[in-house]
């Protein structure tokens, strides 16, 4: 299986470089494409920015949407210059690869929990609620449990239907590191990862489908990034924060769970931080490469590519984060981030 995994991302990566020069380039040549690929979580922002970039440079960065645990194994397999990812990399998941690489944040994100029911009710959930309802053990939407969050809702005893990811996903990881941390039974039962065994409910590939399928389904509830619940005209759920406060996801909502402290911890959770206005499902969300690019043959114009590109997102390129309800980095995660980029190499030696 995972073998079929591996070879259907190498096709998929091929067709985006079909016209191009892939991912080697003759020394001292121009390079006029990069592949990245990998996180559906912040694919909409990805396509904008390297859509400017082209237009900016002529230079063709093909955004692949794929997964996280796609982006990984793409960069195992060195089909990709870049890979995105909404998880910062394991120590084993470091292992797997070949050589060090950088992980540098390019945004913020939150993962809306989004349901599907006649007149669009203004619905309220906490943790442990929403851990029984992706076990499977909320049948209906007028559940008692529902219902003494939401007294003023006239709720129908339509049947709850399930979504869930079933690829391996950066947003699912998310999600159940929130329920884990925010309900004994989750953590004990299911767990966290990018792919768990999930108690019930039906399997949706990527942000885009999990939007599609809560959007046709009366009944459904789901979780998503919160950029594809805003295109999709989708009902967001307000939930119960660390301060006890209910409050749906939103571009200031995100901007409230920042720490104080994170400009010196770039790994640091944006989980259920503490806040009467912050909403506890943020994550800032990664783009990933191989710290030196001398290898398999690739030209050091290849690598400053990559530092001219991720140098532009980091810089100009965080305008575009807004009008598509994506957080922008803080100013001082930024100046992090560019300081980290400039630990980009080839040949042992910076590439500026």
């Amino acid at each position: 299986m995972r073998r079929m995994k591996r070879i259907a991302v190498s096709v998929l990566i091929c067709s985006l470089l079909i016209g191009t020069t892939g991912c080697r380039t003759a020394p001292g040549a121009p390079v006029k494409d990069l592949a990245v690929a990998g996180s559906t979580f912040a694919e909409p922002l990805y396509v904008k920015q390297l859509d400017a970039w082209y237009q900016k440079t002529q230079v063709k960065a093909v955004y692949g949407a794929l997964s996280s645990s796609g982006a990984l194994r793409a960069l195992q397999d060195r089909t990709i210059d870049v890979g995105a990812t909404d998880l910062l990399l394991e120590v084993e998941d470091q292992a797997r690869l070949p050589a060090s690489v950088l992980q540098i944040p390019t945004c913020l994100g939150a993962v809306a929990i989004c349901v599907n029911l006649p007149g669009n009710p203004a619905l309220r959930m906490d943790g442990p609620l929403v851990s029984a309802i992706f076990r499977g053990d909320v049948k209906t939407w007028n559940d008692a449990r529902i219902a003494a969050l939401n007294p003023l809702v006239k709720l129908p005893d339509t049947p709850v239907v399930v979504l869930h990811r079933a690829d391996g996903s950066g947003t699912t990881d998310i999600f159940t590191t929130y329920l884990a941390a925010a309900d004994q039974t989750w953590n004990d039962k299911v767990g966290a990862g990018q792919l768990v065994a999930w108690p019930a409910g039906v399997g949706v590939k990527g942000n885009a489908g999990m939007a599609a399928m809560v959007r046709q389904t009366t009944g459904a509830i789901g979780y998503i990034e919160y950029t594809f619940a805003v295109q999709s005209s989708l009902n967001c759920v307000a939930l119960r924060n660390r301060s006890g406060a209910f409050v749906v996801p939103s571009i200031p909502s995100m901007q409230a769970a920042i720490p104080p402290d994170v400009t010196a911890d770039l790994q640091g959770t944006l989980l259920n931080r503490p806040g009467a206005t912050s909403y506890p499902i943020v994550s800032f969300t990664w783009l990933v490469f191989y710290r030196d690019q001398a290898y398999d043959g690739r030209s050091r114009e290849r690598a400053v590519a990559i530092y001219d590109l991720v140098s532009w997102v980091l810089g100009d390129g965080q305008s575009l984060a807004l009008p598509l309800q994506y957080g922008s980095l803080p100013e001082s995660v930024r100046k992090a981030a560019i300081a980290l980029l400039g630990q980009l190499s080839w040949q042992g030696h910076p590439v500026k």
